[in-house]
């Protein structure tokens, strides 16, 4: 999915967007104080994107004037929106909002997004959750070049938009303990049902399917029974699950596992972020995240706890049969606390 501005105007709106499939009919739905003011296919052509192959029509130009939406030009809260998955395309900037183009790198299996969402309103464009659009519309979001208020969130793999994210992002990383981390994962997994499926991309649904099974069939309130079916992971469980923080920031494939000196990688990776803080400590998170936001940290969210989390980290610890599945991330974490230590 291919989108941008070309132009705002006050009374006229030009723009492209290029839906998933080449031959598909671009439609977009535009809302003004929260509902639906405007159903509209594509009425230009970009002859452009025929040539380049990446429409068969070109059909994915979009002119929106007074003539199409009357009051167009008054309407200050306009939002874009793709109308088959609804995904923001473009909002309308408001003197509110921050200029500045923020990424929160997200790291946990169940992700932050009541703190996303608090921040949302200080930003034109919002989107969480992108690790689920796929390659090529994470990539356009990250060159959104008409748009200088930018907030997204998401577990991608850093390597694959390091480029992009260095020449314009301010980055933010939060990483929780690797045993608490694993916890709450197979926790997570083990009860997707009732957690909500949302939480997980379709991508990440089927490759994570085996690991879903195990954690449904593991006995996590008995010390003895867990560690036996922890002995009898399966190997495409145990790679699932492995130093998943190091590969984020390392990896430029999913089932690529972290190199020797991947720590070290993933040190100089973190050296270039803006904010880099431990789940432990979410005082200074929040304190940091609303200095750059400029917005009261009283507004943001406390991070959800799950009491289940420690206890069952707690026996995965004591267990020993994860720690060699955890080595790297275990190193990185000691590296960032060590580092926080010495501030204090």
């Amino acid at each position: 999915m291919l989108f941008n501005l070309e132009a705002d105007a006050g009374d006229t709106i030009v723009f492209y967007f290029v839906p998933d499939s080449v031959a598909g009919a671009a439609r977009i739905v535009a809302r003004s104080n929260g509902e639906d003011v405007l159903s509209l296919a594509a009425n230009e052509t970009r002859q452009a994107l025929v040539d380049a192959g990446r429409h068969q029509t070109g059909e994915c130009g979009f002119r929106i004037h007074e003539g199409v939406l009357p009051g167009l030009a008054g309407m200050a809260d306009l939002e874009l929106h793709d109308a088959d998955t609804n995904l923001l395309l473009y909002r309308r900037p408001d003197r509110r909002h921050v200029r500045k183009k923020i990424l929160r790198i997200e790291t946990h299996l169940f992700p932050l997004w009541r703190l996303d969402d608090a921040l949302k309103p200080q930003f034109q464009y919002f989107a969480r959750g992108i690790e689920a659009l796929g390659r090529e519309t994470t990539t356009q979001l990250f060159l959104l070049n008409h748009v200088n208020s930018v907030y997204l969130s998401g577990r991608i793999l850093y390597d694959n938009y390091r480029h992009y994210i260095e020449s314009h992002f301010e980055t933010v990383f939060v990483m929780h303990h690797p045993f608490e981390e694993m916890a709450e994962r197979l926790l997570v997994l083990g009860q997707i049902k009732k957690v909500g499926k949302d939480v997980l991309g379709m991508r990440d649904s089927m490759s994570l399917h085996s690991t879903i099974e195990f954690a449904q069939s593991l006995p996590v309130h008995d010390d003895d029974a867990l560690r036996k079916a922890l002995y009898k992971m399966p190997a495409s469980v145990a790679h699932a699950l492995s130093n998943p923080v190091v590969r984020q920031l390392t990896a430029r494939t999913p089932d690529e596992m972290p190199p020797g000196r991947a720590v070290s990688t993933a040190l100089d990776v973190l050296a270039s972020f803006t904010v880099v803080g431990l789940r432990r400590q979410p005082e200074t998170i929040l304190a940091a995240m609303a200095e750059m936001t400029e917005c009261d940290p009283m507004g943001l969210p406390e991070f959800t706890k799950f009491r289940s989390v420690g206890t069952l980290a707690r026996a995965l610890k004591r267990s020993r049969v994860v720690d060699a599945l955890l080595e790297k991330d275990l190193e990185l974490y000691d590296h960032v606390a060590s580092a926080f230590k010495k501030l204090q």
